[in-house]
Order: C-alpha cells, then sequence, then structure tokens
C-alpha cells in the first residue's frame, strides 16, 4: 500500500506531463528576438561575470540599452503618430516614467530590508525588467504603425 505522499508525488507528476502537454507550442524562430535579452543572457551566463559586480554590470548595460530602445520607439511614434494620438502618448509616457521612479523608490525600500549580496543583483534585475517591458511595448506600437503601409 503506497502511503499519502508517494501518491501526492504520482499525482504531482501527472499534473505536470499534462500541463507540459497542454502547454502552448514555442514561437518558431522566426519570431521576434530580443537582441538585448540575448546579449543580456550571454552577458550573465558568462563566467568571468559571475560576480556580484560582474552580474549588476550586465544588467546595467541591458538596462541602458533597453532605455535607448525605448526612447527610439517613442521618437518614432511621435514622429508618425497623428496629433491626437501623439498627446496621449505623450501624456502615458510621462506617467509611465512617474511610474518608473516611484517603483525604484519602492523597489529600492524593499530591497534595503534584505542582507546579502545575492540581493544586489536581483535589483538590478528588476529594474532592467522594468525598462525592458517598455521599450518592448513601445516597439510593438511601432510595429504596428508599420501595419499596411
Amino acid at each position: 500500500m503506497q502511503d499519502i505522499s508517494t501518491r501526492r508525488l504520482l499525482t504531482f507528476g501527472a499534473l505536470a506531463c499534462l500541463l507540459t502537454l497542454a502547454a502552448p507550442a514555442k514561437p518558431e524562430a522566426s519570431a521576434l528576438k530580443d537582441p538585448t535579452g540575448e546579449t543580456l543572457d550571454r552577458c550573465l551566463n558568462d563566467p568571468a561575470n559571475g560576480s556580484t559586480a560582474g552580474q549588476t554590470g550586465c544588467e546595467a548595460t541591458a538596462s541602458d540599452d533597453y532605455d535607448r530602445r525605448m526612447n527610439a520607439a517613442y521618437a518614432t511614434l511621435m514622429r508618425e503618430l497623428p496629433r491626437e494620438a501623439a498627446q496621449q502618448l505623450r501624456l502615458s509616457q510621462r506617467a509611465w516614467l512617474a511610474f518608473r521612479d516611484a517603483e525604484a523608490k519602492a523597489r529600492n525600500a524593499l530591497y534595503e530590508t534584505r542582507q546579502g549580496t545575492m540581493y544586489v543583483p536581483m535589483q538590478a534585475s528588476d529594474a532592467t525588467n522594468l525598462v525592458r517591458d517598455r521599450a518592448l511595448l513601445l516597439e510593438g506600437y511601432v510595429r504596428v504603425m508599420a501595419i499596411d503601409e
């Protein structure tokens, strides 16, 4: 007779198999790529960047590149959008910048409650992810504007 933990393990394994089968297929190789993310992954996986300083350096470089990409996409949209839509984007971007700054204060306060060097690259990663998401969103809007041109 099986004990309860063995039955739970078997149930969990069966559930994991079902979820794997139900998961959506991976995107094709031709799907959109994120060169900054790929570069970041290579940087983080490089043994030379295994230190806290190395990891945070990788994140800082990626964050700067995402910021550059975000600004480029924003500038493109501001040139291409009709006046009213550009005004709405400007308001949205200003609100996002205020959110970014408030989020940085909240993130910093959270990480100040933690002890240990492992939290430094985690904090840097969180900051990078915030800018990455906005950059990718605005780049998506640029792609929308290119449809039917």
